[in-house]
């Protein structure tokens, strides 16, 4: 067998494997959010928030898994502050083919939200809700993630009452831990 036609091979051979991984890893866009993260917050209600999060690849890399966990400093009008806890997956729906990301909160609401392709980009990540329990009916949510390096993100959280425009209800700034 000639150079020439090995080469060929070689590089069919390559290009159907790269071709074959981005068909299979769908989570390849989301690669920035996985790790340890720590940071603070503001909004919510309050001032300030401590966050620790967590954003892993579980079940085979199936899906990502995301832990939130935030806790409120106290102000006048809740002296003891609070303490949030979220937690989801984020998987592929094939029939649709899309991303979406499954929250569960402690406050009782459950978010299923799709990632917004039209406006997300490689350095943001937007994801729009297409129902929510125990909400206000008729009420969406948006959870941005802006990709700001390869350890530091920001991620926003809007609410849109019915026949209303989204309002930021809060934004984080958080650091991957080493």
């Amino acid at each position: 067998m000639n150079m020439k036609k090995l080469s060929l091979i070689f590089v069919g051979l390559l290009l159907a494997c790269c071709h074959s991984f981005g068909q299979t890893n769908h989570f390849v866009r989301l690669k920035a959010m996985v790790g340890d993260w720590s940071g603070t917050g503001s909004g919510f209600g309050n001032n300030k928030s401590q966050i620790e999060s967590s954003c892993q690849l579980v079940m085979g890399g199936q899906y990502l898994e995301i832990k939130n966990e935030s806790r409120f400093d106290p102000t006048e009008r809740n002296p003891e502050g609070e303490h949030h806890i979220d937690r989801g997956f984020i998987s592929y729906d094939k029939s649709r083919d899309v991303i979406v990301y499954r929250q569960f909160n402690n406050e009782g609401y459950v978010n299923q939200y799709v990632l917004n392709d039209s406006l997300s980009n490689d350095s943001l990540l937007v994801f729009d809700t297409e129902v929510i329990e125990n909400f206000v009916p008729g009420g969406k949510a948006r959870w941005t993630v802006k990709i700001l390096s390869d350890n530091q993100i920001e991620t926003s959280f809007e609410v849109s009452f019915p026949k209303k425009d989204y309002t930021c209800f809060g934004v984080n700034k958080l650091t991957k831990k080493k």
